[in-house]
């Protein structure tokens, strides 16, 4: 009983400390894993631990984890900047202390204290606001088939009046590309475009942040404010934002959200009003592995893109390579892809063939061939995915049944219009 007191109480104190804790045992599996950790690294505690730290996480070529380094060299390494990416393609950057731990005198593992340097370069800014220009247009993207045609045509129909647009897509779609491509349609490069990222915001600060950027585009008499997990915004904070797009304006504003609105209204998160005030013009963008078929096209933009940044003249992927990224599941989407296709060619040299030995060895460890053949044995489809599938049979049945009257169909299936016409749009679902 005592031991369990003091588990508690350990554990009770390292969430509340403001620094990410991490510790790796010999083998390099995560044992611990604390809440702020959590926060900076963006990832589930389930996702990482009793995980083998590269099943997780990709680190640049030609570096390596800081806490497999202390594990090897038995020596600590402090006050060192590490950059690498979470299992969903994000970019993550800190600054990190890493110790090796002892029993007697062999090495049981190690431990890393970490600090967020991304979050402390934000606090050390008085504006917060981030501007980008505008480098991705609907012509440089649409040969490739980087989004499907319906996201390009409704795209560029949102880019012809002023109303406020609302993109939805999981982590790594690509969704800060789209705004991009509605800005430069709207205002070429002549006007300002600013991108905040509410969940990065300190809370107390959200508001005013996206009021002096919205004052500021209003004063320049155009521009574009994407504004990225407007969830994060508290529910007070939520509704004065609703009064304040209820206005006209001379600007445009891009809200992008990557998890299910529906969930995020039912859990609290999410103001009800808000949402039905943005979902007037929505476009959804589907997940990579929804459309493996666009992989060739979407590859060779990459291919192009990273050619000419590194002066390469790499001309297509081997078929093994092919096959291995078909059978991935890619669930950092096309921004996981990018980065594996850039890591790649960062290594070659005179090249024109990049092959699968060239991938970045966690990539490769993840898609084994072994891996790849117990997939391929295995009918059971993911769980998610199988919801996903049922779901849209049954409100399509629903639909059938009721002639597409949309009132009687939400009825029926015992759920709002809101609800059932955001679903619609959300599978493609359309009358014969």
């Amino acid at each position: 009983m005592q031991l369990k007191n003091e588990m508690t109480i350990y554990k009770t104190v390292l969430d509340l400390i403001d620094v990410g804790v991490h510790v790796i045992d010999e083998n390099g599996r995560t044992i611990l894993y604390n809440k702020k950790m959590i926060e900076i690294e963006g990832t589930d505690i389930e996702d990482v631990l009793d995980k083998n730290i590269l099943d997780v996480f990709q680190f640049y070529q030609g570096e390596d984890s800081t806490l497999l380094k202390v594990l090897h060299t038995k020596e600590p390494i402090l006050n060192v900047q590490q950059m690498y990416f979470n299992n969903k393609g994000q970019e993550i950057k800190t600054v990190n202390n890493t110790y090796p731990i002892f029993d007697q005198n062999t090495v049981v593992g190690a431990v890393e204290i970490v600090r967020d340097v991304t979050k402390l370069e934000r606090m050390m800014k008085k504006n917060t606001q981030r501007e980008t220009p505008s480098t991705h247009t609907f012509d440089n993207i649409s040969e490739r088939s980087f989004f499907p045609k319906k996201v390009i045509d409704t795209g560029k129909q949102t880019a012809k009046n002023s109303s406020t647009v609302l993109i939805i897509g999981e982590s790594g779609t690509g969704k800060h590309i789209l705004s991009e491509c509605i800005h430069h349609e709207i205002y070429q490069a002549e006007k300002r475009l600013i991108i905040q990222n509410c969940a990065s915001l300190p809370v107390s600060m959200i508001e005013q942040v996206l009021i002096d950027s919205m004052n500021l585009l209003e004063n320049e008499k155009g521009g574009t404010l994407v504004i990225e997990d407007i969830y994060y915004l508290p529910p007070a904070s939520q509704l004065h934002f609703l009064n304040m797009i209820s206005t006209e304006r001379t600007y445009k504003i891009i809200c992008t959200l990557g998890k299910d609105p529906i969930d995020l209204i039912g859990s609290g998160k999410l103001n009800k009003t808000l949402y039905y005030h943005l979902s007037e013009l929505t476009i959804f963008i589907p997940p990579l592995r929804e459309r493996i078929n666009t992989l060739p096209s979407i590859i060779k933009f990459f291919l192009k893109k990273y050619n000419e940044r590194y002066h390469l003249n790499v001309k297509k992927i081997s078929n093994d390579c092919l096959e291995s990224f078909s059978d991935y599941d890619w669930p950092g989407n096309i921004k996981e892809l990018e980065h594996v296709i850039k890591n790649s060619m960062k290594i070659l040299d005179n090249e024109e063939l990049l092959q699968f030995h060239h991938l970045p060895t966690n990539f490769r460890h993840r898609i084994s061939h072994d891996h790849q053949l117990l997939i391929q044995k295995n009918p059971i489809k993911p769980f998610d995915e199988y919801i996903q599938e049922a779901e849209k049979y049954y409100i399509q049945k629903g639909l059938q049944y009721h002639q597409y009257n949309i009132t009687k169909t939400a009825q029926a299936l015992q759920m709002s219009r809101q609800n059932l016409q955001y679903r619609i749009r959300k599978y493609g679902i359309e009358k014969p």
